[in-house]
């Protein structure tokens, strides 16, 4: 195996990812409108509407008896929430696909210049849904061993191999869930640090630099102040007293001014996270295409068996097995639609 002169450096990929997200952040930005705000919209109906039903069922009561039991609250608090647990589900489900479709999309805008055509993109996820739906479950339970303190190390280090993951599910053809964690394995493998180096570059930015930078926004245009109050009410009637008893030991207490504030904060963050996925996934796909164009095949040409020593042919052997992998191209669809002018789509 040896190393392409093709090969870019972390700060290369990471400015040309950031171009590509800048020119074409109003398409992004529409694409992620739905899955970002409509989490946030079902959240807030959900706990919006119980919240009012819960302040308003003694008058409810009183008015109308039927109101007083048990199985009618139930029934109600659950009429209450579907709504908003379906735009819920339906937002969360369409930022998972994003994770798969914004790959796509990067190769649509480097083979064609343009970001195009989003339901096309999705069906590259779309179309294979119940193999997405097992990655993102390993994925998942990788995350949850990741954050017990114990595996803190253990877990940053594999979740750099893992990096890759969506990107091999995206671009190479046939391939299993659990064969997507160990192909991005195998292709970071020797590349650690410089991956590592791309992951810490846009962790800080999208997911420090930039929230700092939003949160500042708020607070200049007061709207942290005046969301607060939005959550302040219902921050009030939490149990704080038996929490603060809990927190007596570490000297800090809670109120519902902090926890409101806290909120706004935590929004904020979601926000700048999720419309900048688009910036990550781009970043990322470039640094797949890296070091997938980055593997050359040093196979020797062809010479006579007699003087090919038995272990050099059964390594090569077993070298072209490891790196023949097909890949998938673009969807043809997909390139023909983006060269039409907005007013032919």
């Amino acid at each position: 195996m040896a190393k392409d002169k093709s090969d870019k450096s972390v700060w290369k990929v990471f400015f040309e990812g950031l171009k590509i997200y800048c020119f074409n952040f109003h398409k992004f930005f529409l694409y992620m409108a739905y899955p970002v705000l409509g989490q946030l919209l079902g959240l807030g109906l959900v706990f919006g509407l119980s919240f009012w039903y819960s302040q308003s069922l003694p008058e409810l009561i009183q008015k109308y008896p039927a109101f007083n039991n048990f199985s009618t609250i139930v029934l109600t608090i659950i009429l209450i929430c579907v709504p908003g647990l379906l735009i819920w589900a339906k937002a969360f489900w369409d930022y998972l696909v994003a994770y798969g479709a914004l790959n796509s999309m990067t190769e649509g805008a480097l083979t064609t210049g343009r970001v195009y055509d989003f339901k096309a993109h999705n069906a590259v996820v779309t179309r294979r849904t119940f193999s997405y739906i097992f990655l993102w479950l390993l994925f998942s339970i990788f995350s949850i061993l990741a954050i017990i303190p114990i595996f803190w190390v253990l877990g940053l280090i594999f979740f750099v191999y893992f990096v890759l993951i969506f990107q091999v599910f995206t671009f190479e053809k046939d391939v299993s869930p659990i064969s997507c964690f160990r192909r991005s394995l195998q292709l970071i493998k020797g590349k650690f640090a410089r991956t590592f180096i791309l992951l810490t570059i846009l962790t800080l930015l999208t997911y420090n630099l930039l929230t700092m930078g939003v949160s500042v926004l708020f607070d200049a245009a007061n709207l942290t102040g005046k969301l607060a109050q939005v959550f302040e009410g219902w921050a009030s009637t939490l149990p704080l007293e038996q929490v603060n008893a809990s927190l007596a030991m570490f000297h800090t207490s809670l109120t519902p001014v902090t926890i409101s504030k806290s909120v706004v904060e935590q929004i904020i963050f979601f926000l700048v996270v999720g419309f900048t996925l688009p910036l990550r996934s781009i970043c990322w796909t470039l640094w797949y295409k890296n070091l997938y164009t980055g593997i050359v095949d040093v196979t020797p040409k062809k010479s006579s068996k007699k003087s090919q020593p038995k272990k050099v042919k059964n390594y090569e052997k077993s070298d072209k097995k490891q790196f023949k992998i097909e890949k998938r191209g673009i969807d043809p669809e997909i390139i023909r639609r983006a060269r039409l002018e907005d007013d032919e789509y």
